[in-house]
């Protein structure tokens, strides 16, 4: 690696170092954050050297998606290290991989089902450590008050996905997700799935039914 490559790493570091901390800390990784850097910029340095000219990332969303990786690919190795252990000797391994796996996969999801505002919104708090709305806003373009008022409702949205997520079977929770967060008619929806309206409401329905007496279970 060039002496100028490493100078530009090392200024990526000192600009994002603190919000990928605080991210590694998002996705509930605190203790190994640090840990989580020092993974991240070896793959970055490797790439570097292999890709003479690539820059490291320095948008939000791609900052959060780098750290995501980094984290699955942990608790992979996480998961390994318990088979090869067993569970009983395994049992020091702190925090679950099975758990933080869950976790991953439920906000992979809910991202993917968020209208975009709400996604980017949501994707930019997080990266930033759920502390710093004011830079994220300006980052967004978006007035404080702009920001936060459609946080606020990205967080609401994403915690009804959560529910349906967690409740329903996965069939019936993209089925809700569609019907909430689409944008589409309820008649587009039922074209696109080859059902006519009738089928659609009462599937919708019967999801309906369900997600209440879960949510009577869980009370």
């Amino acid at each position: 690696m060039t002496l100028a490559s490493q100078s530009l790493l090392a200024a990526h570091l000192r600009r994002h170092a603190r919000k990928l901390h605080h991210l590694a800390c998002g996705f509930g990784r605190e203790r190994d954050a640090d840990d989580i850097l020092q993974m991240l910029y070896a793959r970055w340095w490797r790439r570097m050297n292999d890709e003479p000219g690539w820059e490291p990332p320095e948008t939000q969303v791609e900052l959060f998606v780098c750290v995501r990786r980094v984290v699955l690919d942990l608790v992979a190795k996480e998961q390994r290290d318990r088979g090869r252990l067993g569970d009983e000797r395994g049992s020091h391994l702190t925090g679950s991989p099975e758990d933080s796996l869950h976790a991953f996969e439920r906000l992979r999801w809910i991202l993917a089902r968020l209208p975009g505002p709400f996604a980017e919104a949501l994707t930019a708090s997080v990266s930033a450590g759920r502390r710093n709305d004011a830079a994220v806003a300006q980052e967004l373009g978006l007035t404080s008050a702009a920001f936060t008022a459609r946080l606020f409702k990205a967080r609401r949205a994403a915690e009804e996905l959560a529910t349906y997520y967690e409740i329903l079977p996965l069939d019936q929770a993209n089925l809700m997700a569609e019907l909430r967060f689409s944008g589409r008619t309820r008649a587009e929806i039922a074209k696109r799935l080859g059902l006519v309206p009738a089928e659609l409401d009462a599937r919708g329905q019967d999801a309906l039914d369900r997600l209440e007496k879960g949510r009577r279970a869980a009370s």
